[in-house]
């Protein structure tokens, strides 16, 4: 099917209840970036409505309730994991609830990308190996369509889930939640076969524990030969295991008489043990053996958005018209400045160019020519306004007794009480007032003699009735440089007005032998 972006874009601004600012474009996931105010959707390969306005439903909804700062001071890597999975089952909740037929998209959202395999739980047995976090996460996302055989302890979590009003109250929990599946873990770790359980199968706990300090624990790096070897060949399974960095060359180790390593194989085990520890604590654990507890349900819907992204879509460029700046009015020319401007052309075209005099007489005797052809034109468009003028100015009139007594009427006071003089009173109808804007590009080419002339007629109509009226075109063509382009604001994002100008070439301040 073919969305309609332009209709997905005013639907989106209806659910976030303001005018924020949407954009269609090559990226990875949606998003809202809430301190600009701009939803950001992906362009999809398969385009599904029921998927697009969960998207756009749930991204509005963190429009709505997600605060900015909050969510931007969380550096933890396992606790902002967490409290994306919980901030998204309150919001959706909201959203639902605030906005009711959404929930039948979010039913066919899910169900869509779900058989499409985008929270990698297909071939999964989903009650043993998830932990609650993904578990909430599955069960907020299928709106409970999912069938979970939930523990006491389960339920115990789902209630606060349910519980949560504010993001206050999220970032409590998600702490709240990520300290006890810890302590969960530190407790399988304790059983004899903690490699082949289910959980640390399916998270990647299962890797071998390294120690990295001297067997002696000395820190001087002094041992038997196989020993040291064995410490060297588990740090370069280590760094495999996680995949960010390359084990060394295996180098032969020069020992000296009394057993001891060298100084340079001493300061190179030094240096793997340095790595190891910034790794680890980058990677948000106490330890190179920590591994980050995350929702790897979550992780497996943004992996799999990125599949979905139409690699052949160009995209769009976005961009915020600039702000004129009113106290430097260089973009805008007068109608003075204009007429003064088209005499030193018209000079000079006279001087350099011989059949330009011929051009002007021509000109002058067409512009004669089209006022009389049309003055009955113009005559039949005052003559309608008078009368609609003078139509809505007698419904508006008002008619007051004076307290005066009319003499003429005196005779009839014997079988008429109304004997006194009445006002009317007819309010002033002249209101109005006209801006013309005509387009001066090159685009118009083809069809600006015939535009010209409708906007001929209309100013001679607001001359023979009197309105005020201002006659505007713009254009790139009046020769400026970059100099003039001060008239606009230059902020980042903003698009530049290469050379525009606005003239006011026609106004009612000009007197009759001007115009």
């Amino acid at each position: 099917m073919t969305l309609n972006l332009e209709v997905k874009s005013n639907l989106a601004k209806l659910l976030a209840t303001e005018n924020i600012t949407i954009q269609h474009n090559k990226v990875k996931t949606a998003s809202f970036d809430v301190k600009n105010r701009v939803l950001t959707l992906p362009l999809f390969k398969q385009k599904s409505g029921d998927v697009y306005d969960m998207l756009i439903a749930h991204e509005c909804a963190h429009a709505l309730w997600t605060p900015h700062e909050q969510w931007q001071g969380i550096d933890n890597a396992e606790l902002r994991s967490y409290v994306n999975v919980l901030e998204d089952c309150r919001i959706d909740l909201l959203i639902q609830a605030k906005y009711p037929g959404v929930v039948y998209n979010y039913k066919n959202g899910f169900d869509i990308l779900e058989k499409q395999n985008f929270f990698g739980i297909s071939g999964r047995d989903i009650n043993k190996e998830f932990m609650i976090i993904d578990k909430n996460n599955l069960r907020s996302k299928s709106l409970q369509r999912l069938t979970f055989d939930f523990s006491r302890q389960d339920n115990y979590w789902l209630d606060k889930v349910d519980a949560l009003v504010t993001f206050d109250d999220v970032l409590a929990l998600a702490n709240e939640m990520l300290e006890w599946q810890k302590e969960q873990v530190e407790q399988m770790k304790k059983l004899p076969d903690f490699d082949n359980h289910i959980l640390a199968k399916s998270y990647g706990l299962d890797e071998d524990e390294d120690d990295f300090d001297d067997e002696d624990g000395d820190g001087n790096g002094s041992g038997s030969d196989a020993e040291q070897n064995d410490d060297a060949d588990d740090e370069k399974n280590d760094f495999n295991n996680f995949g960010d960095q390359k084990a060394d060359d295996e180098k032969d180790s020069n020992k000296s008489g009394d057993g001891s390593s060298s100084d340079s194989d001493k300061k190179e085990e030094t240096k793997d043990k340095e790595k190891a520890n910034v790794y680890s604590k980058g990677r948000g654990g106490d330890g190179f053996n920590d591994k980050p507890l995350r929702s790897i349900t979550d992780d497996a819907y943004t992996q799999k958005q990125e599949e979905l992204q139409d690699d052949k879509a160009k995209g769009f460029r976005y961009g915020k018209f600039p702000t004129p700046n009113l106290d430097d009015l260089s973009c805008l020319t007068s109608w003075k400045t204009f007429l003064k401007d088209m005499e030193a052309y018209k000079t000079k075209s006279l001087r350099d160019y011989g059949t330009t005099k011929n051009y002007l007489v021509w000109l002058e005797k067409e512009y004669k020519s089209f006022i009389k052809e049309n003055k009955k034109t113009v005559m039949y468009l005052v003559k309608e306004f008078e009368m609609k003028k003078a139509a809505t100015a007698y419904k508006r009139a008002s008619t007051d007794k004076t307290g005066i007594i009319d003499p003429l009427k005196l005779p009839s006071y014997q079988y008429n009480e109304d004997i006194f003089k009445k006002l009317t009173i007819i309010p002033d109808g002249k209101n109005h007032g006209m801006i013309m804007l005509l387009d001066w590009s090159g685009s118009m080419s083809d069809v600006i003699m015939n535009t010209v002339k409708q906007l001929i007629n209309l100013v001679e109509f607001c001359r023979k009735v009197n309105i005020p009226f201002e006659v505007y075109f713009f254009t790139s063509e009046r020769g400026y440089t970059e100099v003039e382009r001060k008239g606009w604001s230059t902020n980042a994002g903003e698009y530049i007005m290469d050379n525009f100008n606005l003239v006011n070439c026609i106004s009612h301040r000009m007197n009759k032998k001007t115009i």
